[in-house]
């Protein structure tokens, strides 16, 4: 998740919790507000009664008593006076019955509004669980040393659920607004924060593509400048141990190329020579065993033939050792030769080339050949494949100077033999990629959807310094 909406979530989520304390806080408060206005009335009306009990044991019987203290009558008005909307007050007698109410004439209002505005019916069942509105309260009458009566106090429930609903819609009203203020200065404040962060992840999918020379600016927040040194501290360490791989695979390419061309020189000069020899003196020995002992004839002939599958032999492991043209012909003409040489082993191999490779240096020219042979070789000895294609491109975009770059794409329609090359499989995947890797290049190997593979190098011109 992104991080500006989470901590959006974060707060929202906080001020949900909060919303619904401070709910459960209002509903209680609101609950005791009610509680005591239905008290006040109670002792109001309570106050009523006994004064005009007493006023009746003194003689007055205009108040509603009689002299004995037997309940007569009075105007309801009396239930009425400064009691709180929605009250509901009655009088009874010892006896339980009712003999005065204002129940009827009292009507449904809240304190905060002229008329009842309706509470949805979820929150009044809520609130009906929660709170149990409409509660009744009782107060026990005495005068002259016996009950006089009770009164009772009532407060309408749907004028409790009214009054707790308007309460909760302004809390939430005034939450939910300051949250979304909060929650808006939040994401800008943290967002102007988190800039930064888009350059250090360009910087670390720059170091992804291999461009180590991805280095991070200066910023502000200690904690992010903390993570640009340690990601220029890293892209650093990192560039200077490539370049020491890289020069250290050059030098052992290149005594590589010099032991091979060290050991093709000694074998060409040592064993050739004994060979070429070897075949002199079988020749001799069977121009004479011909003209003396005709029976050992046969046996010098052998001789003769054995010693030159042996020069054969020879011969192509020097073609390996040492190409023999690109010094004298260049790389196209040995790849050309190269080519018409597999060609003759069964596979039908296409070549084509872009560009111009006349002047190329000698470690890449050689590179290009050894991973045109090694895929050839590969081809040849374990893909089992009737269509070889090889393209060599040079790539120069114009007006940038020292991009250029050879490309080496080997495609077969092999079925299974390449994918041992695939796996790894042998040391000449790993030689290629220890050539292409010394140049600052990069090698790619990729099954094809008919199950054939395809060898791709990519070699930078600007190695060639």
């Amino acid at each position: 998740m992104n991080l500006k909406w989470h901590l959006i979530t974060r707060i929202w989520l906080l001020a949900l919790l909060c919303l619904l304390v401070a709910c459960g806080h209002v509903l209680w408060q609101t609950d005791r507000e009610q509680r005591r206005h239905v008290e006040v009335a109670l002792d109001a009306v309570s106050n009523q009664v006994l004064n005009r009990f007493a006023a009746a044991s003194m003689g007055s019987r205009s108040v509603g008593f009689d002299s004995e203290g037997r309940f007569l009558s009075w105007d309801t008005t009396v239930l009425g006076t400064d009691l709180m909307p929605g009250v509901c007050v009655r009088y009874l007698d010892p006896a339980g019955n009712v003999h005065a109410s204002n129940c009827r004439y009292r009507p449904k209002t809240t304190k905060h509004i002229g008329a009842v505005s309706k509470a949805p019916d979820w929150f009044t069942a809520l609130y009906t669980l929660v709170v149990n509105p409409g509660r009744e309260s009782v107060r026990t009458l005495s005068g002259n040393g016996r009950e006089i009566g009770k009164v009772t106090a009532t407060l309408d429930s749907d004028n409790q659920s009214a009054e707790a609903w308007h309460d909760i819609n302004a809390l939430i009203g005034l939450t939910v607004g300051t949250v979304f203020a909060l929650c808006l200065l939040v994401y800008f404040v943290v967002s102007h924060a988190l800039r930064p962060t888009r350059e250090i992840l360009a910087g670390l999918q720059r170091l992804e593509r291999g461009d180590l020379g991805a280095r991070l600016p200066q910023l502000r927040l200690r904690e992010l400048q903390k993570m640009s040194d340690g990601f220029n501290r890293l892209a650093a360490s990192l560039e200077h141990s490539i370049a020491q791989r890289a020069d250290l695979t050059r030098k052992l390419v290149t005594l590589q190329e010099e032991e091979r061309r060290y050991l093709s020189r000694e074998l060409h000069d040592e064993f050739g020579q004994c060979l070429a020899a070897i075949n002199a003196v079988a020749a001799s020995v069977t121009q004479t065993a011909e003209e003396e002992h005709p029976a050992l004839a046969a046996e010098g002939r052998r001789l003769s033939r054995i010693a030159g599958d042996m020069m054969q032999a020879l011969r192509d492991i020097l073609k390996r050792l040492r190409p023999a043209g690109i010094d004298e012909l260049g790389l196209l003409e040995s790849i050309q030769g190269l080519v018409a040489e597999y060609d003759n082993r069964g596979a039908r191999i296409e070549l084509t080339t872009r560009g111009e490779f006349g002047q190329l240096s000698q470690a890449i020219a050689v590179s290009v050949y050894r991973i045109v042979q090694e895929c050839l070789t590969n081809v040849s000895k374990h893909a089992g494949a009737s269509h070889v294609s090889v393209v060599l491109e040079r790539v120069d975009p114009a007006g940038v100077p020292g991009a250029g770059c050879i490309e080496v794409t080997v495609e077969d329609d092999g079925k299974s033999g390449q994918v041992a090359l695939a796996r790894g499989q042998g040391l000449g995947l790993l030689g290629m990629h220890e050539r292409v890797t010394a140049l600052g290049g990069e090698l790619g190997l990729r099954v094809r959807d008919s199950g054939g593979l395809s060898v791709h190098a990519r070699i930078p011109l600007l190695s060639a310094a």
